[in-house]
């Protein structure tokens, strides 16, 4: 662990204190940004009073996943480059049984599985579980199934190609 000379302490203070003091201007200037469209909870109704909408994160694209009728499962095809990332959402009721999975022959590729409300906190991470989730939804709403490379093949630009399935129910 690096050591700070004492003599320095006086400076370095200073230096944290203007890099996060504000004015009252400057407070009062910080203005809420307006929602977005893409933010707006969908037209359908909710399962519940509980339900939880995905909102739009960053620049990450959503593209919601939805059941033919009578069908609780879906698969889709796709792939990355690079940094892309894609959240894939769908709806879920508490209780509802989860299974999620991904095959790629990429080694650096996996996905995160987020709770409605929730915009970057995964309560599944593929690099940790082999791509497979089992289990059960803790929260009505729209989870996001985020498909991502790990950062060292994505500097290098590479590219692949996922099949994701996802059941509910």
């Amino acid at each position: 662990m690096k050591t700070v000379s004492v003599a320095l302490l006086p400076l370095l203070a200073a230096a944290i204190m203007s890099c996060t003091a504000k004015t009252e201007t400057e407070t009062e200037a910080v203005a809420t940004p307006e929602p977005s469209e893409s933010a707006a909870p969908s037209a359908e109704a909710a399962p519940d009073e509980n339900y939880v909408p995905a909102e739009q994160v960053a620049d990450i694209p959503i593209e919601r996943v939805g059941f033919e009728d009578g069908n609780n499962a879906t698969t889709i095809e796709g792939s990355i480059t690079g940094y892309a990332t894609i959240d894939y959402v769908f709806r879920a009721s508490e209780g509802d049984p989860l299974n999620i999975s991904m095959a790629t022959q990429h080694t650096a590729t996996y996905f995160n599985l987020i709770e409605p409300g929730e915009t970057d906190v995964a309560v599944f991470n593929g690099s940790m579980g082999e791509n497979m989730f089992e289990g059960t939804a803790a929260k009505s709403g729209d989870y996001r199934v985020r498909v991502y490379m790990m950062r060292s093949a994505a500097r290098r630009e590479e590219t692949a190609d996922y099949r994701l399935e996802i059941i509910v129910g």
